[in-house]
């Protein structure tokens, strides 16, 4: 039985830059309809254009709604996690629902739908569900990315083989705390959400639901569609830190990430003129994983 006085779910929201998304995400945030009571949680990590604004406005007009802080130095690039080191140890929910400030939710009905599924189903860590993918002005992409998501349990090989978790449509037991943010300050991760849910799923099992309550957007300001040497050489240091984390228990899988992001990346690396970079990648790819390789030779010739 819910407690209206007690905090149940703690939305966490990370933002930098997202000036003309932002409002999508506080209003999918101020709709949801719950018979519990939640915070708001934003950690803006030092925006340089009216983000800032848009937050302090939102704070003004839903005092009670919003708990933001505003870095005065960008923390990401320094390697500090956005949700594990900023926003996870303000937490007071015995849930946390994320959202990142590009993304928003759909369904005003999300948190209660997740939290109903959680306190009946106690032995689940984690819960996610199918969303949409919109580009920055919010026109659908007609895309099969999620289509294989079913109305299941979900394992972390499933996960490591096809993109299956939204950030934005993910509910989980703060319980696990701990464990997250231990792994979160690991040395060679470069993002948070993969080891997270590889964690969560160590102690509990995943959930999926088909409903569709988010939307995930693609536009050119997107952290994972900056590509630089330094982003791609960091982005393979990732992959080979989960390839020997978690006691090895992904290493089979992960060889094949590798193989298929080295090649990618030799190619990156050798069209922006890095050429014994791009060579180096080019010999990682065919050690681990030779297919990337002879497939674009198949299709070149």
């Amino acid at each position: 039985m819910f407690i209206m006085s007690e905090i149940l779910v703690s939305v966490c929201c990370s933002t930098f830059n997202h000036e003309k998304f932002i409002t999508k995400a506080l209003d999918g945030f101020l709709m949801q309809k719950t018979n519990f009571k939640i915070e708001i949680l934003i950690n803006d990590d030092c925006s340089e254009y009216n983000t800032v604004s848009i937050l302090k406005e939102y704070n003004k007009l839903y005092p009670d709604f919003f708990d933001i802080t505003f870095q005065s130095e960008n923390q990401f690039s320094k390697g500090v996690k956005p949700f594990a080191q900023m926003l996870f140890p303000r937490v007071k929910g015995k849930y946390i629902a994320l959202c990142e400030g590009d993304d928003y939710w759909t369904d005003p009905l999300k948190l209660q739908k997740q939290v109903d599924f959680l306190e009946e189903n106690k032995d689940y860590s984690v819960c996610f569900h199918k969303c949409k993918i919109v580009d920055e002005n919010d026109t659908e992409f007609v895309s099969d990315t999620f289509n294989h998501l079913e109305e299941k349990d979900y394992v972390g090989s499933e996960l490591l083989e096809k993109w299956s978790i939204p950030t934005a449509s993910v509910v989980f037991r703060t319980e696990y705390l701990k464990y997250i943010q231990k792994r979160a300050v690991t040395p060679g991760y470069l993002y948070g959400d993969t080891p997270m849910f590889l964690t969560l799923l160590e102690n509990g099992k995943a959930r999926c639901l088909t409903d569709n309550m988010s939307a995930y957007r693609i536009h050119s300001g997107g952290i994972s569609r900056i590509a630089s040497k330094k982003q791609v050489i960091a982005l393979y240091t990732h992959y080979q830190t989960l390839k020997r984390d978690f006691n090895g228990k992904y290493s089979k899988i992960m060889a094949k990430n590798i193989g298929g992001h080295a090649f990618g990346a030799s190619v990156f690396l050798f069209k922006e003129g890095h050429l014994v970079k791009g060579a180096k990648f080019l010999f990682i790819s065919m050690f681990y994983d030779r297919k990337p390789v002879t497939d674009f030779l198949q299709e070149s010739f």
